[in-house]
């Protein structure tokens, strides 16, 4: 709430600002062309999704532009005032804060044609009047917005920014880090969303290998680079989670068709414990609680919690849920029927079991990234890849497949997901696009079932005859 009010406030008075232009009538009658950047865009590490940007980053005469909402003035550390005799004072703050959700529309913006006009009102930039009509980069204003120009002068020697580009990465802008362990914490979350073969904490992989049918298996660790490797259990574990100095696990008996409970055992493989009985498939630890599916076989009786010590074992959602959520802060999207006999559809409901919505129809999959709510579809009508608000009020469509998607993933711009199934014959593709849907790319064909990320290294449980051994691709440099 408090980040929705401080953006209508600041737009509230670049409106007004944008209101007092006919008294500075002399300036208003330019009106350049822009388009939107033809390469991706990174603030504080965070990838811009310009292509469905409420306020789109702009190009004009071969310079980025950034709109002065809310979010990208506080991202940079930048301060603005208004009064009608001075115009626009545009200052530095010492300190700035991560990008938070972007404010994005499903309509798709232009990448050329589009018309601004100059700021035709007085502004100052660290106390240093500007006359904007003179200026070779002028300050911009779209849709009521003003725009900033990212030159060097700018960025570097008035604000102090670093700034990046490349032909890949495109154009990047550091303010501020981004918060220590975003990232990190993302790739966990996604690694336990898509059941938990493997995890990483502190440089070490926690992971089963095989997860064989008939067996042997074993929970072991190695480090990120694959020395150090250690067997700490025989079990043949699923949902791994390590946390502190813990590691939680489900034990699956695959050839008995049964799950055997929840444990938990030292990072050094001591002290293993089973903490419940209770058949679980998706567990996820977080603030002393576990999250999990409960049931054996096609018998799923929803969604429980209890204490990591086997306590206050409690129901959140009864039914036949499917086979994973994504737990979102307070917020678990989830998949079930909403009647007898139908396909699944997507879920939110709070934590402590309250506030359960259905946010759209025939889903299978769903993973939270950066703040959009990632799922995919099944409905021949509609079948591909959507991201929405956390609110289902924008919904934007990314891409669209004749085949099932499932499994994302996510580093750095990119959303990662197979495409295809299989059975005896079939066959499954590891792709990606970026997070607008561009880009979209082929990385190869296999029998992936899920997708961790270990580093910037990519693994998949390779499918066959009821065995899922974890191999590592190549995504090359």
């Amino acid at each position: 709430m408090i980040r929705k009010i401080g953006f209508s406030l600041l737009a509230f008075g670049l409106l007004f600002i944008a209101g007092q232009t006919s008294s500075y009538a002399a300036g208003a009658s330019a009106a350049p062309t822009v388009k939107a950047p033809g390469f991706p865009v990174t603030v504080n590490g965070s990838v811009v999704d310009n292509k469905h940007s409420l306020y789109p980053l702009l190009l004009y005469r071969d310079i980025t532009y950034f709109p002065m909402t809310w979010n990208y003035t506080r991202a940079l550390g930048m301060t603005t005032a208004w009064d009608p005799v001075n115009g626009l004072a545009i200052g530095k703050q010492e300190s700035c804060e991560p990008v938070v959700r972007q404010d994005l529309t499903s309509q798709e913006n232009s990448d050329k044609g589009m018309k601004a006009t100059l700021v035709p009102f007085p502004v100052s930039v660290n106390g240093k009047s500007i006359t904007n009509a003179e200026e070779q980069y002028p300050l911009l204003l779209f849709r009521n917005i003003v725009y900033f120009p990212m030159t060097w002068n700018n960025t570097h020697d008035v604000f102090g920014w670093t700034t990046s580009w490349d032909a890949t990465n495109g154009f990047g802008v550091q303010a501020c880090e981004k918060a220590p362990g975003a990232d990190a914490q993302q790739a966990v979350e996604l690694n336990i969303a898509n059941g938990g073969q493997l995890a990483v904490q502190g440089g070490w992989i926690y992971m089963n290998p095989a997860n064989k049918y008939y067996g042997p298996n074993s929970l072991v660790k190695m480090k990120l680079d694959g020395s150090g490797k250690q067997t700490l259990s025989e079990d043949n574990a699923l949902s791994i989670n390590v946390v502190d100095d813990w590691i939680y696990y489900t034990v699956r008996d695959k050839a008995a068709d049964k799950n055997l409970g929840i444990f938990k055992m030292k990072t050094d493989g001591s002290q293993r414990t089973q903490i419940s009985s209770a058949g679980a498939y998706s567990v996820w630890v977080r603030d002393g609680w576990i999250y999990y599916i409960a049931g054996n076989g096609m018998m799923i009786n929803g969604i429980h919690k209890m204490k990591t010590d086997g306590s206050e074992d409690t129901a959140i959602v009864s039914g036949q849920v499917g086979g994973r959520f994504y737990l979102d802060g307070d917020l678990m999207y989830f998949m079930m029927p909403d009647k007898e006999h139908a396909p699944n559809s997507l879920f939110q409901i709070k934590t402590d079991g309250t506030g359960k919505k259905k946010l759209q129809d025939e889903v299978n999959a769903v993973a939270v990234i950066d703040g959009w709510v990632y799922y995919s579809t099944v409905s021949s009508a509609k079948k591909g890849i959507y991201k929405m608000s956390a609110d289902g009020t924008v919904n934007i469509p990314l891409y669209s497949s004749d085949q099932p998607l499932n499994g994302f993933q996510y580093r750095d711009g990119w959303i990662y997901f197979i495409r295809g199934s299989f059975g005896i014959m079939g066959s499954a593709s590891i792709e990606k696009m970026r997070v607008d849907g561009t880009g979209h790319t082929a990385l190869g064909n296999v029998r992936a079932t899920s997708l961790y990320f270990a580093g910037a290294d990519l693994y998949y449980p390779s499918a066959f005859d009821g065995d899922n051994e974890l191999r590592k691709l190549e995504l090359g440099k």
